[in-house]
């Protein structure tokens, strides 16, 4: 074999001995080879680009899902109100509630120690808050039900009355004091 290698390299002389290498041929390769490169990294960054897009498309599906667990957990609870349910219904509890919360600021200014009428009235205040909370887990386990609403709405009207009466006993108490007060 070192025979044929020897009578190739002599035949052959002249064009392996080059005394200049080729400038051209090798500014060509490496062109070459760095487009072939810049090719791949421009592949490699559409992979990547998908793989990203990919990877958000997953957090925000999984955000979605996680927040409507969340939300659906809630209206399991026993977080359904009447406007869930029914519009009307709902600004019609809305206006209840308004009233409600006025009374029982109302009430709350005055100052009822030791008044056994006014304590036996909060008492009973009480027992319909019970009944208000069993009666809105009924309406989330058995949805739109007439009886569950009207009981809801019942125990929204018999609070007002008691907190009314509430305030008139103190007004009575308040009037009582300064009778007293004038005759003195």
């Amino acid at each position: 074999m070192s025979i044929d290698l020897e009578k190739y390299l002599k035949e052959q002389r002249e064009a392996l001995d080059v005394e200049s290498p080729d400038d051209q041929q090798i500014w060509e390769g490496i062109r070459q080879g760095l487009q072939r490169s810049g090719a791949r990294t421009e592949k490699r960054r559409r992979l990547i680009r998908i793989r990203n897009i990919a990877a958000a498309v997953i957090i925000v599906v999984s955000l979605g899902y996680m927040i409507n667990d969340i939300i659906g957990e809630r209206r399991s609870n026993g977080e359904v109100s009447l406007a869930d349910i029914d519009r009307d219904l709902g600004a019609r509890e809305k206006e209840y509630r308004t009233l409600v919360s006025f009374k029982q600021q109302e009430a709350a200014s005055f100052n009822h120690v030791d008044n056994v009428i006014i304590a036996e009235l909060l008492d009973e205040i009480q027992k319909l808050d019970t009944i208000y909370e069993q009666t809105m887990k009924d309406l989330s386990e058995l949805g739109y039900n007439e009886q569950v609403i009207h009981t809801i709405f019942d125990t929204y009207e018999k609070k007002i009355y008691l907190l009314e009466l509430i305030i008139l006993e103190n007004n009575k108490i308040q009037n009582h004091e300064m009778d007293e007060n004038i005759f003195l």
